[in-house]
């Protein structure tokens, strides 16, 4: 019997947050008190305000701490900004009970990001997505291009295709409690993190360890849960074609990818009228974590001959 009682922690991601953790609050239908997401910052926030602030998307299961190692370089003269997305991470874990809204949707995620701009005062932003964070990044500038200066996707997610189940099938009971086994799974292991390494053997101790911090907040299990059973109907793809989508973009690809294969993210950058492309050798699913000087490298290049 798989127990639904939600696990047991910290209400409030203030409680686990470091140094550098910041908070804000941004409005969602159906919650009345908003929701709060967790972010970090380099950069001057009114520095060369003439450019647009740079905002970055981590991947599924992932946090604002796969952005640590570049965050420095990316935020050297632009303001940059990193946030957990919802339920990741430290920012809130909300419990939908099927009113209104569902805060784990693709749109809901693109909602977010915009109403965490606002909140910051950021009209425009260039958009760096790993992963699941490219198809939020992606959708967003196609739902409002005039707010998106730009895109960096690395080994977006953008081209997998996968198969949905019909809703009547997903709303047995069964189904929500297979879901909730499966986040609670997804949410301890560090499976996916290995994955995403070339080399394994450069995930430290602390790596690992600060890969599950999600799992010290209360209820966390059930958000996981119900994000993985919003996505048994409702995959996570660009709601429309990718060739509308006309912002400058740059696409960088790890050849050695074992979660998105190169060729998915060559595919994304074929389907895009204004990408360019740059291929990275021995990294994974996560260059911007293992190879961070190569990533900061290639984006630096990119954001020259763009004036971005």
């Amino acid at each position: 019997m798989i127990s639904t009682q939600p696990a047991d922690g910290v209400q409030d991601g203030r409680e686990l947050g470091g140094d550098q953790s910041r908070f804000i609050t941004v409005p969602f239908p159906g919650f009345p008190d908003g929701l709060q997401l967790h972010y970090v910052t380099a950069g001057e926030e009114h520095a060369d305000s003439d450019k647009p602030a740079w905002l970055l998307l981590h991947g599924f299961s992932f946090s604002t701490v796969t952005w640590e190692p570049l965050l420095p370089s990316l935020g050297s003269d632009r303001y940059t900004v990193a946030y957990d997305q919802i339920p990741y991470g430290l920012s809130d874990k909300p419990d939908y009970r099927g009113e209104g809204p569902n805060p784990f949707t693709l749109e809901a995620d693109v909602a977010h990001l915009f109403s965490l701009m606002d909140e910051l005062g950021q009209e425009q932003a260039v958009l760096v997505g790993n992963s699941a964070g490219g198809v939020i990044a992606l959708e967003a500038a196609r739902q409002a291009p005039e707010r998106v200066a730009g895109l960096v996707l690395i080994n977006p997610m953008a081209a997998l295709e996968r198969p949905t189940l019909p809703k009547w099938l997903a709303q047995l009971p069964q189904a929500k409690r297979l879901s909730l086994l499966g986040g609670r799974w997804l949410g301890r292991s560090t499976e996916l993190l290995e994955r995403s390494y070339y080399d394994t053997d450069a995930i430290t101790p602390e790596r690992e360890a600060r890969f599950s911090l999600h799992t010290a907040m209360a209820g966390w299990d059930r958000a996981w849960g119900q994000l993985m059973h919003r996505s048994l109907t409702d995959a996570l793809q660009v709601r429309g074609p990718l060739e509308g989508v006309e912002t400058p973009t740059q696409v960088i690809i790890s050849v050695e990818d074992e979660v998105i294969p190169a060729a998915d993210s060559h595919r994304v950058a074929d389907a895009l009228p204004n990408a360019e492309r740059v291929e990275l050798q021995a990294c994974g699913h996560l260059p911007q974590e293992e190879c961070p000087a190569e990533t900061a490298a290639a984006i630096e290049q990119w954001r020259e001959r763009h004036d971005l």
